[in-house]
């Protein structure tokens, strides 16, 4: 499987390795489930495009550092991913008419978010190509994940309801700068479980790595 920090790479931990990258504190007793994380959620995926969005804070074992970037569906953009995905995947099962916005977390990784029930109810399509690997470069991975996504005030709660885990993004230009700031922001989005981190964390500890 991904994993959705693949998405990420994303991505954001379960899409393409597997149940391994979840979250290891805890139980799945005392972590918001994605019923709990989706109740009486808003979204406005217009409230969201052309921005550079980056991710905070996170619930998993490591996250995306880089901007994250969501745009709509352009139909020349919509029919060359269409063509991709259905060269590959040709008996895969996509609802193309429910597709609502790309995200694009680095180069290399497309993800197209097709509506799915409630607001901010996503199937996640992903196709990451394999750069990595040695030439003749292989075909993109491609696979589902079921997210969730909602806004609260300026922030932005992302979920992904295989592994559980979960992030919370804002802006570029609003992002929180301090340690305090960064947990009662991200404490708005709703999600609760072990081993939350900030973007500071990994700022420190990558300081730590060079010494």
């Amino acid at each position: 499987m991904f994993t959705w920090m693949l998405i990420f790479e994303i991505i954001l931990l379960y899409v393409v390795s597997g149940p391994s990258h979840a979250l290891t504190g805890g139980t799945s007793h005392n972590i918001t489930t994605c019923e709990e994380f989706e109740r009486g959620a808003r979204f406005d995926p217009y409230a969201i495009i052309d921005s550079m969005w980056k991710i905070f804070y996170f619930w998993a074992n490591t996250t995306e550092i880089n901007p994250i970037v969501f745009s709509l569906p352009a139909k020349k953009r919509l029919a060359k991913f269409k063509e991709v995905i259905e060269a590959i995947e040709p008996h895969l099962e996509v609802e193309w008419q429910k597709a609502t916005m790309f995200m694009t977390p680095r180069p290399g990784v497309e993800v197209l978010l097709l509506h799915a029930t409630t607001p901010g109810a996503f199937r996640a399509l992903v196709k990451q190509e394999q750069r990595h690997k040695a030439r003749p470069q292989p075909v993109p991975l491609v696979k589902f994940a079921d997210i969730r996504i909602k806004l609260v005030n300026q922030f932005m709660g992302m979920m992904c309801c295989e592994d559980l885990t979960a992030y919370a993004l804002a802006r570029t230009d609003s992002i929180p700068t301090t340690e305090k700031s960064c947990k009662e922001a991200a404490d708005k989005i709703g999600y609760k479980g072990p081993d939350g981190r900030s973007y500071l964390f990994l700022q420190k500890r990558q300081i730590d790595d060079e010494f």
